[in-house]
């Protein structure tokens, strides 16, 4: 008779694991990294993560009192554009060498993305390591994450922990909405989620990623008074101050807007109205795919909206196609899904992953405003997929409502 395992062999048994999923994608991601930016140096090893730079200077002004949002990274002229609360928690990047917050940052997107994966249904150990070995290289928005220091993936795993478990019965630390709330308050465009709580009748879990979301906004009210009235009074709607909606790299609605029809005054309006609508759309179809047993496919069809819907969306924000290849991945192993959904999400998952768009086509100094026919199509395709996506899972949910109303009997 084999003895019990003790708490000690577990713990050392759960360790194990979490090493052989996360030490190969790690390795990938810490040699590819480099590479990905423009400026990096295999050895001695220097990857341009040009996006962390940003965060480390800034939080660095701030600590000195100065303005964060008139911090400039050197080379590439970046500017810090998040909620002042970002930076407060970021303080710690100022202290140390800079070179051991990279290899953090990687580690902890890496550690992230594993999670995620995990959450979303995939198996875990070896084939964890490999399919995340195969993420790192393979997928533009991830790759390109870590190559920038970016946080678009911590910001997928806030949401998708709230959500989703990691295993049958996880044992929750937090308030069930919480996460959502503080990704929220470092990016606005997590609050979709928020809707998608309320649409699920999730009234409390609502109540407490608003409540979370107020708390984390106003610590940094509190920090930064004066950079938090000039956040909301104008940054919040997605100034830059580099890259206009135009640029290629832009995959949101209102940059296909922008880029098919203009970008006057009444075409920017017209293109937020149609995001607001895509961004509704997506927590009525979510809705239903969650209450049909697709609770991946839900959080990936509202987190892809999340991109489609922000007046700027980079190629990198898209981390959310692992999600959405997730679902995927499932309905198609348990034969759960029609098979042109299979397809043109597939087609979407692939195109946003390859990023043709950045790949194919010249960008930058608004040369997108001479761009031919074929060229428009490359620069849009991926979302218009996504928006027509939407679209047709809208109407299908609308015609299956009207046919169960029309066959129900008088009365009832």
């Amino acid at each position: 008779m084999s003895a019990a395992p003790t708490p000690t062999t577990a713990t050392g048994s759960r360790v194990g694991r979490w090493a052989v999923e996360l030490l190969p994608p790690f390795v990938a991601a810490l040699v590819v990294l480099p590479f990905v930016i423009s400026g990096g140096r295999a050895w001695p090893w220097v990857p341009a993560t040009i996006d962390l730079d940003v965060y480390v200077l800034a939080v660095r002004d701030m600590l000195a009192g100065g303005n964060i949002y008139t911090t400039q990274s050197p080379g590439y002229g970046l500017f810090f554009i998040y909620p002042p609360v970002a930076a407060v928690l970021m303080t710690p990047l100022a202290f140390g060498p800079y070179a051991l917050w990279q290899v953090l940052w990687t580690l902890a997107g890496v550690a992230a993305q594993q999670s995620v994966l995990r959450r979303c249904g995939a198996p875990r150990g070896w084939r964890l390591a490999l399919l995340g070995v195969v993420v790192v290289l393979a997928v533009e928005p991830i790759r390109t994450t870590l190559g920038y220091g970016q946080v678009n993936t911590f910001l997928m795993f806030l949401v998708v922990a709230d959500l989703l478990p990691d295993a049958e019965g996880e044992r929750r630390w937090w308030p069930r909405g919480s996460l959502i709330g503080l990704a929220a308050a470092i990016k606005l465009t997590p609050a979709l989620f928020v809707l998608l709580l309320l649409a699920l009748g999730r009234r409390r879990p609502a109540l407490v990623a608003i409540a979370s979301f107020l708390a984390f906004t106003v610590v940094g009210a509190i920090a930064q008074p004066a950079r938090t009235l000039e956040f909301f009074g104008g940054l919040a709607m997605g100034d830059t101050r580099t890259a206009g909606p135009i640029y290629v790299g832009n995959q949101s609605l209102l940059g296909v807007v922008a880029r098919l029809l203009g970008d006057s005054r009444p075409l920017t309006l017209g293109g937020l109205a149609l995001a607001g609508v895509v961004a509704l759309l997506s927590v009525v179809v979510a809705r239903h795919w969650w209450r049909a047993g697709h609770q991946v496919f839900a959080v990936a069809l509202v987190g892809m909206a999340t991109c489609l819907a922000s007046p700027l969306s980079w190629t990198h924000h898209h981390v959310w196609v692992v999600v959405l290849a997730m679902a995927l991945l499932t309905a198609w192993r348990d034969g759960r899904m029609p098979r042109w959904l299979l397809a043109v999400g597939g087609f979407w998952v692939l195109w946003v992953s390859i990023c043709l768009p950045l790949a194919t086509l010249p960008y930058g100094q608004d040369v997108e405003r001479s761009y031919g026919p074929l060229q428009d199509l490359v620069g849009s395709l991926g979302p218009l997929t996504g928006l027509a996506l939407l679209v047709v899972l809208a109407v299908q949910q609308l015609r299956a409502s009207r046919s169960v109303a029309a066959s129900a009997p008088p009365g009832s």
